[in-house]
C-alpha cells in the first residue's frame, strides 16, 4: 500500500508541479494510458502514478470550469448569497466566503469583502447584495504567496466586493444545523468572556478551528517563532480528545460495573474515543490535518475491534489516499503537506526511542526543505519554543480549552472557569513567544536557490531519516550551513537586473548590481491597512537575498507608487531616499534633474524634474535613467502631458531600450512627441488585472507600438525581469507569469 500511496500522490504533485496548460494533450494520455495499464494488470506503479495525475486533472479541469463567465467581469450583479464561513475582519474591511443562492450565473463559492458593512455579518446570513467580481486573480512574482494558487485549492471560483447602496438587504438571520450553532454559541461565549482579543481567538480556533479572529500580527509570531501548527487542530488535538474520552469511559465503566466485563469495557472505550475524534473533526470544519487525524483513530479503532495490532504506517496511507482521492485538491494545502509528513516522520524515528527534545530536533531537520519550499523561511527558535509550547499546549491549554467547551448549559459556570485558565496559559505562551519574536536568530529568510544549490535545503533532513552511525548523517549539519551562508548570484560588473514586480495599480522597480538595489517606488497601499510592500515587496527582497537598499527612490507621493514606504523603512535598512514630493514624517532628500550616481558600472541620472519646479502631483514624479554604456532603461513615474513636453523641450531624452509607461498607460501621457523621442524596443506598463480605468488605453498601446515597441503588462505577465549590460545591452530573462505558470493560472 505504501508504494501505491506514494505513486499516487507523486502523480498529482508532477501536475502540481509542471507548466501543462489546462486542456494540454499530455493529460489525456496519461489518463488513457492508465487504463490501458490497468487492464493489462502490470505495472502498477505506473498505472498508481498515472491514476493520480488523471485524477488531480479532473479535479481541476472541474474547478476552472466552474469559474465566473468572462461576460460577469466588472459588472454589477443583484445577487442573493448565503454567508459560508465565519467572516474576518481588518479594520474597516469583511471578507467572507459566499454560496449564491439559486443563480446559474454564478459559481458555486466565491469570496466577497464588504467595506464598512452596516451590520456585523454572520455566518449562514442570507442576504441579497449587489456585487462586482472577478475570476480568480493574483499577482505573479518571485518569492511570493501564490494568491491564485490559494484561491483554486479552497476551491474559491470567483472574488468581488460589495457595492454599498440601498439595494443591499438582509433577508433572514443564521439558520446554521446543530453543529454551526455549536460553533457559532462557542464563538460568541469565548467573544464575551475573554477580554483579551488575541487569547479569545487562539480559543476559538483552538476549539471550532475557526481562526477568523487571529491578527495578521500573530500569524506573523507563530511563524516566526515556528508554533503556527499549535493554532490548527491537528493530530495533537484530536489525540488528546480521544485519548481523554478513551480514559473517561474505561473510568465511568469501571466505577458502574466493576472488572466483570473489562473487554466489553475496552471495546466501549474505543468506539467512544473514535466517535469524539470523528465529533471534533467536524466541529473544526474538517480541515486537512483534522481529517487526517480523525481517519487515523478511525482506522486504529477498527484494527483494536478486529483484534488486530495497528500498522501505523498502513493506516497513514489509507488516510492519505482517502482524503486525496476525495479531494485531490487539498493535497496542495500546506496542512495535507507538512500533516502527513510530520506523522511519517515520527513514526520512522519513534522505533529508535529518541526523548522529547531529540524528536523536535528531528521533526526541526527532517521538515526543513518542505517548510524552507512552502515557506521561505525557517524558524530557529522553534525548538526551544515547541519543548515549552507543546507539554503547554497539550497537557493544560487543549484539554481546559475542550472542557470549557463540554461544561455547558447548567454547569457553564464550570466551563466558563476552563475556559479563563486555558487564556491564562495562552498568554502566558504568547509572553514567550514575544520575548523569542524580539531575537534576530529567531527565524530565517531562505533565499532563492539556484542549481545545485537546490540540494542544500534537502541535506538536513538525512540527519533525522538516516539511522544512527550512518556516515552520511553529519552533512545534515553541512548543508544547514550552507543555507545559512548562501548568496543568491548577482550580476557581472557593468550589468544591472531590473525586475519590473507586478503590484497590481502601482509601480515597483527593483535594480540590483552587482553589489548595490536601488527600489523605485514602492506600490500600493490598501485601505485594509496593508500594502504592496508587506505582500510583494518584503518576500520578493528576502527571496532574492537583499538585506538592506542602498537607495530608495520614491517618484511622488502618491498612494499608488509610495503606499508602502513606512512597511519598508520599519522592515529593511535603507541608506538613502529621494523623492519627488515630501513625504510626510520623513526626512528625505528631493529629487531634482543633474542628480547622478554610479553603481558598479552602472550609471543613474534624474532627468526630472527641473531646479526652479515646485511639487505639482502626477508632475513632480522623479524621471530616472538607468544606463551601461550605450543602452538605457527609462523610469518615468507618473509624469503627464506637461512634463513629457518639457522634456522633449530640454533636449535632453536619449533613445531608451525599455521604459516603463508613464501613469500606467493613462492617456494623460505618451504623448506623440515623447513616444518618438524614445522609441523603444521594450514598452512596460504597471497596471492591475480588469483595473476599472482601463489603463493601458488601446490608442496608446498602438502608440507605442507604432514606434516599433513590444508592449507588456505586468497585469497579463505577471513580474518582467530585464538584464541590463554595456557589452550585450537589453535583454528579456522572463515573465513570472508565464515561465512559472501552473495550471490554475489565468
Amino acid at each position: 500500500m505504501t508504494r501505491a500511496c506514494l505513486s499516487l500522490l507523486a502523480g498529482m504533485y508532477a501536475l502540481q508541479l509542471s507548466s501543462f496548460a489546462n486542456a494540454s494533450g499530455y493529460l489525456s494520455v496519461a489518463f488513457v494510458v492508465a487504463l490501458l495499464l490497468l487492464f493489462a494488470g502490470r505495472w502498477w506503479l505506473l498505472i498508481c502514478f498515472c491514476a493520480g495525475l488523471a485524477w488531480f486533472f479532473i479535479a481541476a479541469h472541474e474547478l476552472i470550469s466552474a469559474r465566473l463567465p468572462a461576460a460577469f467581469e466588472g459588472d454589477s450583479l443583484v445577487v442573493e448569497i448565503v454567508v459560508a464561513d465565519f467572516p474576518s475582519t481588518d479594520r474597516a474591511t469583511v471578507s467572507f466566503l459566499a454560496h449564491p443562492v439559486d443563480d446559474a450565473r454564478l459559481p458555486s463559492r466565491f469570496r466577497l469583502s464588504w467595506f464598512e458593512p452596516p451590520v456585523t455579518l454572520q455566518h449562514g446570513d442570507r442576504w441579497r447584495l449587489e456585487v462586482r467580481l472577478r475570476r480568480p486573480r493574483g499577482t505573479r512574482n518571485p518569492g511570493t504567496f501564490d494568491y491564485e494558487g490559494w484561491l483554486f485549492r479552497e476551491s474559491i471560483a470567483a472574488t468581488g466586493y460589495v457595492v454599498g447602496g440601498h439595494r443591499n438587504h438582509l433577508l433572514r438571520p443564521p439558520l446554521a444545523g446543530p453543529i454551526g450553532q455549536l460553533r457559532h454559541r462557542f464563538v460568541r461565549r469565548v467573544s464575551a468572556l475573554v477580554e483579551d482579543r488575541e487569547q479569545a481567538a487562539v480559543l476559538i480556533a483552538l476549539v471550532v478551528g475557526t481562526p477568523h479572529l487571529l491578527s495578521a500580527e500573530q500569524w506573523q509570531r507563530y511563524a516566526a517563532t515556528g508554533t503556527s501548527h499549535l493554532m490548527a487542530i491537528s493530530g495533537l488535538h484530536i489525540g488528546l480528545a480521544a485519548g481523554g474520552a478513551y480514559a473517561l469511559t474505561l473510568l465511568i465503566a469501571g466505577l458502574l460495573s466493576g472488572r466483570a466485563r473489562q473487554r466489553n469495557h475496552l471495546r466501549g472505550a474505543i468506539v467512544c474515543s473514535a466517535l469524539v475524534a470523528l465529533t471534533y473533526a467536524a466541529i473544526a470544519g474538517f480541515a486537512v490535518p483534522a481529517r487526517r487525524a480523525g481517519l487515523m483513530v478511525l482506522l486504529a479503532a477498527f484494527a483494536l475491534l478486529a483484534g488486530r495490532r495497528p500498522n501505523l504506517p498502513a493506516i497513514l496511507c489509507a488516510a492519505a489516499l482517502a482524503i486525496a482521492v476525495s479531494d485531490p485538491l487539498a493535497t496542495m494545502t500546506p496542512g495535507f503537506i507538512l500533516s502527513f509528513a510530520a506523522v511519517a516522520l515520527l513514526v520512522w524515528v519513534g522505533r529508535r526511542g529518541a526523548g522529547p527534545a531529540t524528536l523536535q530536533l528531528m521533526l526541526l531537520c527532517g521538515l526543513f526543505p518542505l517548510v524552507a519550499v512552502l515557506f521561505d523561511q525557517i524558524s530557529f527558535a522553534a525548538l526551544p519554543v515547541n519543548l515549552l509550547a507543546v507539554p503547554l499546549f497539550g497537557f493544560v491549554t487543549v484539554p481546559l480549552s475542550l472542557l470549557g467547551f463540554l461544561f455547558d448549559g447548567p454547569v457553564q459556570p464550570l466551563g466558563d472557569q476552563a475556559l479563563l485558565l486555558a487564556a491564562h496559559s495562552i498568554a502566558l505562551l504568547e509572553k514567550g513567544l514575544a520575548l523569542f519574536d524580539q531575537l534576530r536568530w529567531a527565524s530565517f529568510a531562505v533565499p532563492a536557490l539556484a542549481g545545485a544549490a537546490c540540494l542544500y535545503i534537502a541535506v538536513p533532513a538525512l540527519w533525522a531519516i538516516l539511522p544512527p552511525g550512518w556516515p552520511g548523517r553529519p552533512v545534515a549539519w553541512i548543508g544547514l550551513v550552507a543555507v545559512l551562508l548562501y548568496q543568491p548570484g548577482r550580476p557581472a560588473f557593468g550589468c544591472a537586473l531590473v525586475e519590473i514586480l507586478d503590484v497590481g495599480q502601482g509601480l515597483a522597480v527593483v535594480v540590483r548590481t552587482r553589489h548595490r538595489t536601488l527600489l523605485y517606488d514602492t506600490g500600493p497601499a490598501y485601505r485594509s491597512g496593508s500594502s504592496a510592500a508587506v505582500s510583494v515587496l518584503l518576500p520578493y527582497l528576502a527571496h532574492r537575498g537583499v538585506r538592506e537598499l542602498d537607495r530608495l527612490v520614491v517618484s511622488h507621493a502618491d498612494l499608488d507608487h509610495a503606499g508602502g514606504v513606512g512597511a519598508i523603512l520599519e522592515t529593511i535598512p535603507v541608506r538613502r531616499i529621494l523623492a519627488g514630493e515630501p513625504l510626510a514624517g520623513l526626512s528625505v532628500l528631493p529629487c531634482r534633474a543633474g542628480q547622478n550616481w554610479s553603481y558598479d558600472g552602472i550609471e543613474f541620472r534624474i532627468l526630472y524634474p527641473p531646479l526652479q519646479v515646485a511639487a505639482r502631483g502626477n508632475d513632480s514624479s522623479c524621471v530616472l535613467l538607468l544606463q551601461a554604456g550605450e543602452h538605457r532603461i527609462l523610469l518615468s513615474g507618473d509624469i503627464e502631458a506637461t512634463a513629457e513636453r518639457e522634456l522633449v523641450a530640454m533636449q535632453t531624452l536619449p533613445g531608451v531600450a525599455a521604459v516603463i509607461v508613464p501613469h500606467h498607460g493613462s492617456r494623460t501621457s505618451s504623448t506623440p512627441p515623447f513616444v518618438q523621442a524614445l522609441r523603444p524596443t521594450l514598452a512596460i506598463v504597471s497596471s492591475a488585472y480588469g483595473n476599472h480605468w482601463g489603463f493601458p488605453k488601446p490608442d496608446v498601446v498602438q502608440r507605442w507600438q507604432s514606434v516599433g515597441a513590444e508592449v507588456m503588462n505586468t497585469a497579463t505577465s505577471g513580474a518582467i525581469e530585464l538584464r541590463l549590460c554595456a557589452a550585450s545591452g537589453l535583454e528579456l530573462i522572463r515573465r513570472y507569469r508565464h515561465d512559472n505558470r501552473r495550471i490554475w493560472h489565468e
